[in-house]
């Protein structure tokens, strides 16, 4: 048995998470990490901190270098974060260390981190909309009334929410060391270029939008189980109870992550915790999904008519 059954050989298709999974990787973490140093250069040599054409040469490696993530265990053992390794690899690649010496320049490692995160679970949060789009036409299309009443209106109130969380709740992260009058143009900058949000405080330390978009994964999680807890236990069958194994496991990942210690210790939680929540969200969609789709075409009441209605109307 692996650590977790997501990255097992035999159990990762009974817990699979479809597309999502690929976004919790060693290569699409780099990546992300990659996709910030070269967008941060950029928006930093368009603001005259670093030399332009130092800029291009970063946002071009950028795109261009393959760095091995098992190259970075040992430094991030020490470090506690893969960052100052990674911007090590990626100037000792470049070979121009003209341009290299202004790779990351004046920036904390953590808020590259937090900004390489922030683009996955954008990523991820997209993958889920599309997952929870497709299940309720299929509850709309079945029109079971028992399942539109325990999972439909509460998944539509999800949908309604993710909506939001999408629209305002992935800000980036950047403090500049030693210059923080800089800070604030050069976050507005990058924000748009990345294509995240301009946050209102200072969210690299309260860790306040990863929990909520925790707790929104647990939620979704929960409600997609009820058909498992309420079937017979001899009757459930093997979506069913995966799907309320899923909910108990994101649930008590939920609550540690609520409780996450600051520094260090907080974050290495988030790493043992937010991605196996985020895995154990794209799982429940797939077997809801999976489950939806054997429902036979229920009668066509008031309340089936205006679920229908409402779906269609997202």
């Amino acid at each position: 048995m692996t650590a977790t059954p997501f990255d097992s050989a035999h159990l990762h298709r009974l817990f699979s998470p479809g597309d999502l999974g690929r976004l919790f990787s060693d290569s699409a973490e780099i990546r992300a990490g990659m996709i910030v140093l070269g967008t941060l250069a950029k928006v930093q040599g368009a603001a005259g901190l670093i030399p332009g054409v130092s800029a291009q040469a970063i946002h071009r490696a950028s795109l261009e270098l393959q760095i091995d993530p098992g190259g970075l265990a040992a430094a991030t053992a020490v470090d506690g974060t893969p960052v100052p390794a990674l911007v090590a690899a990626f100037r000792d690649l470049m070979q121009a260390p003209e341009h290299a010496q202004h790779l990351c320049h004046g920036v904390p490692p953590t808020d590259v981190a937090d900004c390489a995160l922030m683009l996955r679970l954008r990523q991820a949060l997209s993958l889920c909309e599309t997952e929870l789009a497709g299940l309720l036409q299929t509850l709309a299309t079945a029109g079971d009334a028992a399942s539109i009443e325990a999972c439909g209106w509460p998944l539509l109130a999800l949908r309604d929410e993710l909506t939001e969380l999408r629209a305002a709740g992935l800000p980036v992260a950047l403090r500049m060391e030693g210059a923080p009058e800089s800070a604030a143009p050069l976050r507005a900058s990058l924000a748009a270029a990345l294509n995240l949000h301009l946050p209102a405080d200072g969210w690299p330390d309260t860790r306040a939008p990863l929990a909520r978009i925790a707790g929104w994964t647990a939620r979704l999680i929960a409600v997609l189980a009820v058909p498992g807890r309420v079937a017979e236990a001899a009757d459930q069958g093997v979506s069913k109870a995966a799907l309320v194994a899923l909910d108990r496991h994101a649930s008590a990942l939920e609550g540690a992550l609520a409780e996450t210690p600051d520094g260090a210790a907080g974050r290495f939680q988030e790493w043992l915790a937010l991605p196996q929540i985020m895995l154990s969200g794209g799982a429940a969609l797939c077997h809801a999904r999976a489950l939806a789709e054997t429902l036979s075409p229920g009668e066509a009441t008031d309340d089936a008519r205006r679920f229908a209605s409402a779906v269609q109307g997202g």
